[in-house]
Order: C-alpha cells, then sequence, then structure tokens
C-alpha cells in the first residue's frame, strides 16, 4: 500500500493483539516527578542546603523505584525493552570511557586521574540507567511525569525566588526582563535563570509542539513549559528549538527512503560542522569572523585560548582522556571555572580526531538508522529533532555536562518506542535481552506489494476477518 505524504504519523497496520502493561500508580508519578526536580535543585534554591550528592541519590530512588515496581508487579517486558535501548544510548559515553581509560593506561597515568576522568561518565550512566526505571514504571507516560518534574522544579525555584524578595519586586523583574526580550538582566531575572532545566524544557516544549499532538494535558505542558523556557531566556535555544521542530515537520512530509537518506545527509553535514569548528577556532579564524559580525564571546576567546597547547587538528591526535579539560581549566582560571562552553572543542580535545568522528558517527547517524530499523521512523525522526536542537548547543554551550537536557534528550525515544509497541506491535512481548524489536515504520514502504507478497497480504486479510467474524 502506497503511502502519501502527510500521513507519516499514522499506522496502517492490521488490527493487533494489544498486550497493555500496568502503569505505576500515580502516587509513583509523583514521586518520580519529585526525584527528577530535586535533582536539578541544588545550588537554586535557598530555602533549603541540599547535599553535593542529591542529584545522583534522586537518580538512584528512580531506579530503585523501577526495580520494586517489577518486583511488585511481576510485568517484565518493558525491562528489556528499555535496557535495550539505553545502552544504544549509552554507546557514546562508553565509548568515551573505554577509550579514556585505555589513553590513561598506555601513558601510565596516576590512578588519581584516572578514578576522576572515569566517575564523570559514571555519573552520566547513572542517569542514563535511572531512565530504565522511569520506562519501566510509566512506559510512554514517563514524558508526561518528567515534564512535571521540570515545572515542578522551575515552580519551586520562582516561589523560592518570591520569598526572598516578595512577590511584586518578583513579578517585576520578570515582566522588564521579559519585555527587553532577555537583554536587560536584573537580581530577579538572574536568580530566575536556571540554564540546566531550560534546556530540557526547550526539549519537551519540542516534543509537545511538534510529536506530542493528541497526548493527555498537551496544552497544559505546553503552556507551562512556554513560560518557564521564557523565564529562563537562553538565546541560543531559539534558533535550536526552530531547527528541530522544522526538522520533524519537513520528515511528516516525506517518504520513508528520502527521510533516511535526507537524515543521513544531515548527520554527515553535522560531523563536518563539528570539524570545521574545530579548524576554524584552531587557526583563529572563528574569532575573527564573530569580532566582524559584532558577536560578543562572552570570554570564550580567552577559555579557548588555553586549550591551544593541548590538542592538534590532526588525524594523529588521539586526545588527553574525558574530564582532562576541565582539570585544565581548573588550574589556569582564577575564578575556578572548569567548563570550556563548547563540547564540540572539549570533545575533540579529549578524544583526539579519530575517536571524536567515531562519537559523531554513533550520535548523529547510527542511533537515528537504528532506531528507524528496530523501532519506527516516528521515533526516529524526534530523536533527530532533538539531536539538531542539542548540537545547536553543542557549538557554544557545555550542553553535555548539564543532567536535565540530557534526561529529555534520551528519554523521548525510549517512552515513544515502548508506547508504540505497546499501542500494537505484532508479538508484542517476550524479546531476549539485546534483540531487535520492531513496530510498523512511521511510512510504510513505498512499492505496493506485488505477486505472491499481494497474495499473501490478501490471505491474512482473510485470515484475521474471518477469526474476528467467529469471535
Amino acid at each position: 500500500m502506497r503511502s502519501a505524504p502527510g500521513e507519516l504519523g499514522r499506522k496502517n497496520r492490521l488490527p493487533a493483539v494489544k498486550r497493555q502493561q500496568q502503569n505505576a500508580p500515580t502516587l509513583w508519578g509523583l514521586a518520580y516527578a519529585g526525584c527528577i526536580a530535586l535533582s536539578t535543585l541544588r545550588g537554586y534554591f535557598h530555602l533549603v542546603e541540599l547535599p553535593w550528592f542529591v542529584t545522583q541519590f534522586s537518580y538512584a530512588a528512580i531506579l530503585l523505584m523501577g526495580a520494586v515496581w517489577v518486583f511488585y508487579s511481576g510485568q517484565t517486558d518493558r525491562v528489556n525493552r528499555s535496557v535495550n535501548l539505553m545502552l544504544l544510548q549509552m554507546l557514546p559515553n562508553l565509548i568515551a570511557l573505554g577509550w579514556s581509560i585505555a589513553l590513561w593506561v598506555a601513558r601510565q597515568e596516576p590512578l588519581s586521574l584516572i578514578l576522576r576522568g572515569s566517575s564523570l561518565i559514571l555519573y552520566q550512566l547513572l542517569l542514563l540507567a535511572m531512565l530504565i526505571g522511569a520506562g519501566v514504571l510509566f512506559g510512554e507516560g514517563a514524558i508526561e511525569w518528567t515534564s512535571a518534574g521540570f515545572i515542578l522544579a522551575n515552580s519551586l525555584i520562582l516561589l523560592d525566588v518570591m520569598r526572598l524578595n516578595g512577590v511584586g519586586a518578583t513579578i517585576s523583574g520578570m515582566v522588564t526582563f521579559l519585555a527587553s526580550a532577555g537583554s536587560q538582566d536584573n537580581a530577579i531575572s538572574l536568580q530566575l535563570e536556571v540554564q540546566d532545566v531550560t534546556f530540557g524544557i526547550a526539549i519537551l516544549l519540542l516534543y509537545y509542539l511538534a510529536a506530542g499532538r493528541g497526548k493527555p494535558r498537551r496544552w497544559f505542558h505546553v503552556a507551562a513549559l512556554a513560560f518557564y523556557f521564557l523565564l529562563g531566556f537562553k538565546r541560543i535555544l531559539f534558533p535550536a528549538l526552530a531547527l528541530g521542530g522544522g526538522y520533524f515537520l519537513l520528515m511528516e512530509h516525506m517518504r520513508e527512503k528520502a527521510q533516511k537518506k535526507v537524515t543521513v545527509a544531515i548527520g554527515l553535514i553535522l560531523m563536518a560542522v563539528s570539524l570545521g569548528y574545530v579548524v576554524l577556532i584552531r587557526t583563529g579564524l572563528w574569532f575573527e569572523i564573530c569580532e566582524q559580525l559584532g558577536i560578543d564571546l562572552m570570554g570564550r576567546k580567552r577559555l579557548y585560548g588555553y586549550m591551544e597547547s593541548y590538542y592538534d587538528v590532526s588525524p594523529t591526535y588521539l586526545g588527553l582522556g574525558n574530564g582532562m579539560v576541565s582539570t585544565v581549566l581548573e588550574a589556569l582560571e582564577k575564578t575556578g571555572n572548569r567548563r570550556l562552553h563548547s563540547d564540540v572543542l572539549r570533545l575533540y580535545v579529549e578524544l583526539g580526531m579519530p575517536v571524536f568522528l567515531l562519537w559523531c558517527t554513533v550520535t548523529f547517524i547510527y542511533t537515528y538508522t537504528h532506531l528507524s530499523k528496530k523501532y519506527s521512523m516516528r521515533v526516529a525522526a524526534v530523536y533527530m529533532a532533538v539531536t539538531l536542537l542539542m548540537f545547536v548547543t553543542f557549538l557554544t554551550d557545555n550542553t553535555l555536562e548539564k543532567y536535565c537536557p540530557e534526561i529529555a534528550w534520551h528519554l523521548l525515544p525510549m517512552a515513544m518506542a515502548l508506547g508504540e509497541m505497546e499501542a500494537g506491535a505484532d508479538g508484542a512481548g517476550e524479546y531476549p535481552l539485546l534483540t531487535g524489536e520492531r513496530t510498523k515504520k512511521w511510512a510504510e514502504n513505498n512499492d505496493p506489494p506485488r505477486g505472491p507478497e499481494k497474495a499473501a497480504q490478501a490471505l491474512r486479510h482473510f485470515r484475521m476477518e474471518t477469526w474476528a467474524d467467529r469471535r
């Protein structure tokens, strides 16, 4: 059956026996949202001094909740699926960890350096493992509860700022800031600028605007997320949101084969832009371009300059190892700053050119193609739309070191895949760990069935209708 453009979001499939999974009760959802909010509050919430480990504690609690729910409900189907999906998305982190350890061992670096560099990735792996608990608990509903957690975090911070400054002064500061389109910061706007959560909110806002049509309480989430997105007012996120949303809407009107070709081409472009960006910075051309355009780099030129003597643009450059950029900056920056404000440059310096290009290939191409083959074109398109949003921030920010965007980026494809499979996947149920799982594609095959294939399809329709009549 030939699918026409514009019908890509619809599922044209034979009736399938649905094997619905029971979601954890609302009380569990509130506990999950509370853990997500708690994990983001350290450094922004003044009412209570939160310990440094509150973020890791929150993620461990969610993972434990997932394990308890599986034991209590006896439902194990989501475990394998969630683990499969999260292992796929852990791959870039595992590549960085494995390569870094190999470098350090070969160079006979001290154990303290190896442990510190490895711990930074282990924290991210805990975050990704936590999402397995979210998938087990709620399936596709994890998106809604995560959105609730981000909204709760920002609401608590807003109430805290009102407590410190008064309701009138807080509202006045907010209005002044928003009326200036974010160009005039004040004491209130600086206290409300929760950068970590704002990046995560932008990703969920993209989902609800582009792919979340028809979802429960969609407009509540759109309104609340948009409000806090504007309050955070990260300028880089406006073009990033437009790019990701534009890509997804374009994919909705393209056939499957065209989607794959265009997206792989985009992935190759992202790899070329990443490497070109490093070259521009290393040669100094990037600073000249920004100066001519009147772009304020806000101290990035100084930070990038610190790293010049530590890397080369060459296929033989093998990197310093994960976390070494932070170590260098801590030693050189008088302010104690440890972030380079460019994930692209940081990854190149730490991983070296060969592994950096491998990381880009896995992130920008392989994960998309795997999702499109094993799950659905819609899931793959959402992943790539969010990846485009994230890529814009990779150039000038340290998004990969922020937990909230990592949560939203990796949660969406997992939760959507679980939702689609439970809504009507043929043979949904028994899947051994690490094996392929498949739902119908977002768009059906462009070529109509012919010959024996057409006859077999007609026979399947006849058997399905006869079986239904007998019932």
